[in-house]
Formats: structure tokens, sequence, C-alpha cells
């Protein structure tokens, strides 16, 4: 393996794997649009800690990911190295590769996304997580995504799915969220949430978790509501769909 070879670290589907999960989304949307050659190895979950650490990637900040202190996705750039985190990739390849720019000087619209779409991503956990197991994992990671959501959830995923906690309430405070997200992309004139014609590392936040959604999906009581909320939403999503296109 070359040292300058790009290696991005996600997380597999069942089958041929594809990109399914929200935050890898993220970095993957900042490497399709800035057009940089990469090649993606899949790591289950529980290979996840024991293979980050053996890169001596150094472990999440508990005020980052209070949950995991190794998350997916991680990337190893050239000279051997590696980052872990989102945000933390993006702001790398911006360095590296600043053209296309992510946008990321003198504003804070990839922030106030962020705290957007983490709402509404808290909202639509108790629908969605569920059916990542269900829908997605290969057995060895499903099993350890049912224990450790079963966990932090205080519940089996499958009670979860069916508690009141999956139901309207969830929506309720989706919608709230969504107004947020909406009034993020009026703002500017234009596609994207800073206006013009080109996306930014703020259009990703929101195309990652927008994807996430319609992966699991059933039969538009998911993604279908969301994109049907307002025609921001939906608009927004179609624009960045070119970066979404390769999920390998």
């Amino acid at each position: 393996m070359s040292s300058d070879e790009i290696i991005f670290y996600d997380l597999p589907s069942r089958g041929t794997p594809k990109c399914w999960s929200l935050n890898p989304w993220k970095a993957r949307l900042a490497l399709n649009f800035k057009n940089v050659p990469y090649k993606t190895e899949w790591v289950e979950y529980p290979d996840v800690a024991p293979t980050f650490k053996s890169f001596d990637i150094p472990p999440n900040s508990p005020s980052l990911n209070p949950n995991a202190q190794y998350s997916i996705p991680a990337i190893k750039l050239p000279g051997n190295k590696y980052i872990m985190d989102s945000l933390a990739i993006a702001q790398e390849l911006e360095r590296l590769y600043p053209e296309p720019s992510l946008k990321f000087a003198n504003n804070d619209y990839a922030p106030r996304m962020q705290t957007a779409v983490a709402g509404f991503w808290s909202s639509l956990q108790p629908i969605a997580v569920p059916r990542v197991p269900e829908l997605i994992l290969n057995p060895k990671s499903a099993e350890y995504f049912n224990t450790t959501r079963a966990t932090r959830f205080g519940m089996p995923l499958t009670e979860l799915a069916k508690s009141e906690r999956a139901g309207e309430q969830a929506w309720k405070a989706a919608e709230q969220a969504m107004d947020l997200i909406v009034a993020l992309l009026e703002e500017n004139e234009g596609k994207y949430v800073q206006g013009g014609d080109e996306p930014s590392f703020a259009d990703f936040i929101l195309a990652g978790v927008f994807r996430f959604s319609e992966i699991v999906d059933k039969e538009g009581d998911l993604f279908g509501r969301v994109m049907g909320y307002h025609g921001a939403l939906k608009e927004h999503y179609e624009a960045c769909k070119p970066w979404l296109k390769r999920d390998d």
C-alpha cells in the first residue's frame, strides 16, 4: 500500500458494501465534491476500536463523542496521517485540497447546520435506529449494534421501535428542527446553504442525514415524510445528489 494512497474507513452494509451512515456520508461527500481519489476499506462495528488503535489514532474526546472512544469515519491521508471524525476530516481535506472549497472560512453555517441536524436526528432516532440492524447491518455488526444501543436507549431496539418515543412525539420534535433547517436554507438565494451554485460542508451535513433517512425509509414513512414537509428540503437534497452517486 502506497503511503500516499488515501483510504477512507467506513461501515459496510449487507451484500455489496455501500455507505449508509450519516457521519461517514458527510466526509465522503467532501471527498466526492473535491474529486479526490480514494479507496474505501470497510470495518465492522466490533472491529472499529481495535483497528483504529492499531493505527495509533487518538481516541475521541468525550465532549466530541461521549458514546464511543473510536468511531467511523476515519481516513488515511498522504504520509500515513490518520484522522478520525467527519468534521476533522473535512477540515484537513480543505487544507490539502482547497479547491473547490467547502467554504468554512468567515462564517458559522457549518456549526449552525450541525446543531439543527443534531436536533432533527435526535428526534427521529427512535424510529430510524431500530431499522439499522434490521435493514442494513451484517450479523457481526448487528449483534454489536443491538447490544450497545439497547444500553444507550434503556430498552431493546425492538421495544424502542414500538414505544411512544417512536410515534408522533418524535415527529413533533423533528418538525421544530426541520423549521430551523428550512430557515437556514432560506437565508440566501440559490440552491445551497450559503447561496450560489456550489455547496459547502454545511450542505453535506444535511445531505448526509437525508441520505441515511432515505436508506431506512419504509414506504415513505420517514424520508418521504421529511421530503414532503417543505419544498426547500427536497430541492436541497436533489441539488446534492451529484456527490451522493459514489457510495463505495
